[in-house]
């Protein structure tokens, strides 16, 4: 029982991925200029370092900037970055790393019924307090 006790608080606070353990006002605010600061802890350290470091090709668009700023980002991502398994996807994108799919099953129904129009659209479901999208 006192087992359980210990390891409760520690699951849940590895689940709260909308929390990284610092904030970042870079991040928060060149990442979401243009689309929403997606939480670190939603890719590996690996993919993360590897995305940035090909902001000129950012999933069709040029989304390129200073080098200072690009670090002090990608190091802030690679600190708060998941780890273990399923957290890395060869596209680099967070909607298709193992843990997502197993994690997004009814999101996966819900964009081929039509219901949401993008599994990046995590507003769609994820509301309310400490998700970014409070009503």
């Amino acid at each position: 029982m006192l087992v359980l006790m210990i390891a409760f608080p520690l699951a849940v606070a590895a689940e709260d991925v909308w929390k990284p353990r610092e904030t970042n006002a870079a991040w928060q605010d060149e990442c979401g200029c243009c689309h929403m600061p997606f939480p670190p802890a939603l890719l590996s350290k690996g993919d993360w370092n590897l995305l940035m470091q090909d902001l000129d090709k950012h999933f069709g668009v040029n989304a390129s900037l200073d080098p200072k700023l690009r670090d002090e980002i990608a190091a802030f991502l690679e600190r708060n970055a998941a780890s273990g398994w399923g957290y890395s996807a060869d596209s680099l994108r967070i909607t298709e790393t193992p843990w997502f799919m197993k994690k997004h099953k009814a999101a996966i129904r819900m964009l081929i019924k039509g219901r949401v129009q993008s599994l990046a659209d995590c507003a769609a479901c994820h509301k309310g307090p400490g998700t970014g999208f409070e009503d």
